[in-house]
């Protein structure tokens, strides 16, 4: 069979049930948590920590001093406890501390959304620092987001970000025609919804207009005549085009 076997369940953490203990204060059966990440051999020798591990003064063939098994034990705990919670299924939320100690979250790291559980955000950029539950930019949303913020201009429009979104369109003070939109990634797709009961159309055209090619939508001409009546495109980069869907 190609890849691999099903491992053994993992249903808690290794030592979940041991003691939390300090290495300068340990407990027999214990185990080190929180576990240090700053390096302990100024303060505690022969004592571990996520920078320098299991040091050299536990590793001398004599005279030195054994690995503390309290660390062994902290430090499975850490590894294992996030392998049993992605065994269960289950995604990371944003991380303020995290992202601070990393410089950023990676270009295609994706988290859970902390006002949705069954939807998730990407990060769209390499050392994101901003948070993405409090609309910070740079991150994609796994379900469209929805704004009601009047667009500026009608070509060339930039859009709210770089996810998917459900666009309200007011023309009460008049018709508009849009003739391109600044597509922040291949395949985003943008719905326009007409949100005002007036005779004014809202209208989409790719043939003319002032927006620069790769703005520009496939369809020659199209439009909103009446209220929430919607129009969907989406970006095609091999076309460079926003075509409709």
């Amino acid at each position: 069979m190609s890849g691999q076997l099903l491992p053994p369940r993992l249903v808690e953490p290794f030592a979940n049930s041991a003691p939390s203990c300090t290495q300068a204060a340990p407990v027999p059966g214990g185990k080190t948590a929180p576990f240090p990440v700053a390096s302990q051999i100024p303060t505690i020798n022969g004592a571990a920590s996520l920078t320098d591990g299991f040091v050299p003064l536990n590793m001398q063939p004599s005279g030195g001093v054994p690995p503390f098994g309290i660390d062994m034990n902290g430090i499975l705990f850490v590894i294992s406890s996030w392998a049993a919670y992605f065994a269960a299924g289950q995604y990371p939320v944003y991380d303020a501390t995290l992202q601070t100690a990393m410089g950023g979250y990676a270009k295609g790291a994706r988290i859970q959304q902390a006002a949705n559980p069954l939807a998730f955000w990407t990060s769209a950029v390499d050392a994101n620092m901003t948070d993405p539950d409090t609309g910070g930019a740079g991150w994609i949303s796994s379900t469209p987001l929805y704004s009601s913020a009047a667009l500026t201009g009608v070509n060339n429009v930039v859009l709210p970000g770089p996810s998917d979104y459900v666009i309200d369109v007011d023309a009460t003070g008049g018709s508009i025609t849009y003739t391109g939109f600044v597509a922040q990634r291949d395949g985003q797709k943008i719905t326009f919804r007409k949100s005002d009961n007036s005779a004014n159309a809202v209208d989409f055209t790719g043939s003319s207009g002032s927006s620069t090619a790769a703005n520009r939508m496939q369809t020659v001409s199209i439009g909103l005549p009446i209220q929430y009546s919607t129009f969907t495109i989406q970006y095609n980069s091999t076309l460079a085009r926003w075509v409709q869907i």
